[in-house]
């Protein structure tokens, strides 16, 4: 729904939008594009690779947060909540600090750093089904090899 928001109003004002280099923008293609995943499909927790951090400086832009990411989301994925599953859960393993930025199906930017230790997680109470995007980031400007785990709940 937001994409077609983008290009619809993109479309209205007569010139292409481009996005900033220099910032997380969910405009861009998921590096990793995950497919439509349904709640009851994510009732098992289920895990994806990735490297964490970037050289984008969130204190730097408009999206929520601390840390180092790259524009591109790392992944892009449909949620599908296909059967009351009242809570999406992302969360981050890896052997560095990393952060987490989410942007949901309505636009919503979640942020984490530090939920579990120095890992992060973001609920999505009442997830809606569409278009997240996903950034995994470091707090300091190195990179480390993480894991990306998405899990409902009923």
């Amino acid at each position: 729904m937001k994409k077609l928001l983008a290009v619809a109003a993109v479309l209205a004002s007569g010139f292409m939008a481009v996005p900033a280099a220099a910032c997380p923008d969910w405009q861009y293609s998921g590096r990793s594009n995950l497919g439509t995943l349904g709640g009851q499909f994510l009732y098992t927790p289920r895990y994806w690779s990735v490297v964490a951090g970037g050289n984008v400086n969130l204190a730097n832009c408009a999206a929520p947060g601390t840390g180092y990411v790259i524009s591109q989301p790392d992944f892009e994925f449909t949620f599908n909540n296909d059967g009351g599953y009242n809570r999406l859960e992302l969360s981050v393993q890896a052997s560095c600090d990393t952060v987490l930025l989410v942007n949901d199906a309505n636009g919503n930017w979640h942020f984490n750093d530090d939920t579990n230790g120095l890992q992060p997680q973001v609920n999505v109470f009442g997830a809606p089904s569409g278009v997240y995007d996903v950034w995994i980031g470091t707090y300091g400007s190195g990179n480390c090899q993480a894991s990306l785990e998405l899990e409902t709940w009923y």
